[in-house]
Parts: C-alpha cells; structure tokens; sequence
C-alpha cells in the first residue's frame, strides 16, 4: 500500500468510529435507545446513543427545542436532531422528532426542551409547554 492509500484508508477508518456512532448504515440516524417525551428520568452508559422521541402532531406545538441552560456537556451532547416527515394522507400526523444525544461522562444533568406553537419566541407565540429531563449516565 503507497503512502498516500496507507494515509487515506486511516482517515476512513477514523472517521468510520467517529460518524458510525450517531449515523448507523447507509446515513440513517442511529437514534440509539429511544425515550418517550414523557420520559421524566433517562437512565444511560457511558458511551452509549440515546433520543427522546416525539410523535408530532399538527397543531399545537410543532417546535421543540432545547433551552438555556444545556446539559452538561460532560455528562451528555446533543448531537442532531432527526425530523421524520408525517404522512400527509392522515389527518393530524406532524411525524416524529427525535433528539439525540450521546453520553460522554459519568454523572447527573438536566436537559429542558420548550414545546411551541410557533418557532419558540415568536411574538404570535400563544402555546408553550416545557419539560425538564433528568439524565443520569453511568
């Protein structure tokens, strides 16, 4: 193997271990073990892939988002956010939304998402619902 196929199959393999944790086979998200929205505690590993999941619906509350403060980044990161489509032919199906996270570090954090009507903190804004999650990493 020549220098520069010997530098690149290392840099696949490394990027391999970095991107197959969160995206599983062929690019899908890889939601890991997956947790309700009313889900008050989660309860992970070290190391593993986790989401909070919910089922959309149409109105009211399409938004979520994680607020200020963020979990503890040594104890868990967000790292992407997976919006599958609804099915337009049933009435009321917004689809699925899934946060997910990856556990880094031993340890308690709390993680708080804003539920909106419309994109949160917009003045025509008249729905919001919050929900704080415990995330407990072992």
């Amino acid at each position: 193997m020549t220098g520069a196929r010997a530098v690149r199959a290392s840099v696949l393999a490394v990027l391999a271990v970095l991107v197959v944790p969160v995206w599983g086979p062929r690019w899908q998200v890889n939601h890991g073990e997956v947790f309700a929205s009313d889900a008050r505690e989660v309860a992970v590993r070290r190391g593993q892939v986790f989401s909070l999941h919910w089922e959309l619906a149409v109105d009211p509350g399409r938004y979520h988002r994680p607020v200020a403060p963020r979990p503890d980044p040594g104890v868990a990161v967000l790292t992407g956010v997976d919006e599958v489509p609804g099915d337009p032919d049933r009435l009321g199906d917004g689809g699925e939304l899934y946060l997910v996270f990856r556990a880094e570090g031993r340890g308690t954090t709390e993680l708080t998402v804003d539920n909106c009507r419309e994109p949160c903190g917009g003045s025509a804004d008249g729905f919001r619902e919050r929900r704080t999650y415990r995330i407990v990493v072992r």
